[in-house]
């Protein structure tokens, strides 16, 4: 039998179904062309996804609801002639239901049924869906109609799995734009061109927008004239290069809406193509720094004023002890405690304007020292407190050939006697206190261990935190819990670090390391 016209217009309307985005709509024409193509009175179809029946597009000859769906449905893929058709993979034609086991009959089934054919939907060698038309007839569905209806279902085949991945690109979407709603910092990913692929809805009042989708495509520089926010961004873009580990930190900060922003960038490749994008993260921390600025605000009026009471109160102090005659008189014990704790106090405030010095104050890292001197300077200034103390101070340098540093001499020096002092302080009389100093191809180290009672693993962490005194140790010996925090702020300004080992009763190694002005020449 030759293709009718009409069987060219079936063929042509499935193709069209190609371009359909809706799931339903797709399932709905695909079973009314076919049905009308045949003759058939019904049609029942079972989708599958994923090799499971998909119940929520299934359509069923019989009017059914809830659980009977699922045993009509289940019973059928089981035993009957859909359930043969999906295990063979083809098409059949039952020419006469009361003759063939493959039919099965529902006691309540008032429809009646002589004669089916079922069709399965193909991809590849997966079931996507399973139709089956039925008459009242027998003999109506012919080896023509089976043909015709495996060629449609080749073409409906695609169409479904189209408007099944659009769908479920849309779901996806739809998901991950709920997450990214939920986050509260700023998110914007951007193409290989800097066009805005994606974003949340908290960066809207940062671009000048109110729906996110006015933002899709468009370039991120055009934003800059709405928010100076992005100059740092954009001035990244404008200087990487394709790589897809690199990562990028820094701040910004929003004139136009007052926020200061700590933001990370890192690449990412479409899938696709393989073109390298960017995902920006900003992260709100104007709270941090307004704390900070008052925090810097606060400690220097309080270091600052507390100045001139300081010395008016020292001054009156020696007042009264020059208006008192009797040495030996109370008043002088009295003022001596009261000269005292002005004394610490005044130390305390020095203590506190030098770390914050170093955290804020630029340093130019001019001088070109050699480490070696500068240990043997350390070990000249620290030696009379360890002998006051009956201490043994050993040191061992193994500095020869050592490059140059570049460092700010006054402070490097002072961060490493201050690892001396503080080892000196919390180890017994007649205990021993070791210095190493040694390099490596990049970096210049120096340590200090002492026979000390050492420090808990609980504490270890926080012992460079600035007024963080370790319990027990601090009854040992009085101090303002500032000298570790200046060490540390020291060597990080030179772009190194510091390091501590102890074991509780087993003494402490405190260290720290800075980079070298150039590698060891091999």
């Amino acid at each position: 039998m030759q293709p009718t016209f009409a069987d060219l217009e079936l063929l042509a309307e499935v193709s069209s179904l190609l371009n359909h985005t809706e799931v339903d709509a797709v399932l709905s024409r695909v079973i009314e062309l076919c049905a009308r193509a045949v003759g058939a009175r019904r049609v029942s179809m079972f989708l599958h996804t994923d090799g499971e029946v998909d119940w929520n597009h299934v359509f069923t000859v019989r009017n059914l609801e809830g659980s009977e769906i699922i045993q009509v449905v289940t019973k059928v893929l089981d035993d009957g002639f859909a359930g043969w058709v999906k295990r063979n993979q083809r098409g059949d034609i039952i020419t006469d239901t009361t003759q063939d086991p493959r039919w099965i009959t529902f006691p309540d089934d008032m429809t009646p049924v002589r004669s089916a054919m079922c069709v399965p939907f193909m991809d590849e060698t997966d079931v996507v869906a399973v139709v089956t038309f039925v008459h009242e007839d027998p003999n109506h569905f012919t080896p023509y109609h089976l043909r015709l209806m495996t060629i449609v279902a080749n073409l409906a085949t695609i169409a479904i799995r189209n408007a099944q991945l659009f769908s479920r690109q849309i779901q996806q979407r739809r998901q991950l734009q709920t997450i990214l709603q939920s986050i509260r910092d700023v998110l914007i990913v951007l193409n290989q061109q800097g066009e805005i692929v994606l974003t949340n809805e908290a960066a809207l009042p940062l671009l000048g927008k109110e729906s996110i989708e006015s933002t899709f495509y468009t370039p991120l520089r055009q934003y800059l004239s709405v928010d100076e926010v992005f100059e740092p961004i954009l001035d990244v873009l404008k200087n990487s290069q394709p790589n897809n580990s690199q990562a990028w930190s820094f701040e910004t900060y929003s004139r136009r809406h007052k926020l200061d922003f700590q933001v990370t960038m890192s690449h990412w490749i479409e899938p696709m193509r393989g073109d390298v994008g960017y995902v920006i993260v900003m992260h709100n921390v104007t709270e941090l720094k307004d704390l900070a600025r008052f925090k810097d605000e606060m400690l220097r009026v309080a270091t600052h004023d507390l100045r001139s009471p300081l010395a008016l109160i020292t001054g009156y102090a020696d007042m009264i002890l020059m208006d008192t005659a009797d040495e030996n008189s109370p008043v002088v014990e009295y003022v001596d405690i009261i000269r005292r704790s002005v004394e610490r106090m005044g130390a305390l405030i020095e203590d506190l304007l030098r770390v914050e010095r170093v955290r804020s104050s630029p340093i130019e890292l001019q001088a070109r020292i050699d480490p070696e001197s500068l240990v043997r300077q350390v070990i000249v200034n620290m030696r009379l407190s360890a002998e006051a103390k009956q201490q043994h101070l050993v040191y061992e340098l193994r500095l020869e050939g050592v490059p140059f540093i570049m460092a700010d001499t006054v402070l490097l020096r002072q961060a490493m006697e201050n690892l001396v002092s503080n080892a000196v302080k919390y180890t017994p009389n007649g205990g021993t206190i070791t210095l190493r100093a040694w390099y490596d191809d990049a970096r210049f180290y120096f340590s200090v261990q002492d026979t000390g009672i050492g420090i808990a693993p609980e504490h270890q962490a926080r012992v460079f935190e600035s007024f963080y005194r370790v319990p027990g140790l601090a009854q040992m010996e009085k101090g303002s819990g500032l000298g570790l925090s200046l060490v540390k702020n020291v060597v990080l300004r030179h772009q190194g670090d510091v390091w501590l080992e102890s074991k509780l009763g087993n003494g402490s190694v405190f260290g720290l390391w800075v980079p070298l002005a150039q590698p060891k020449s091999h």
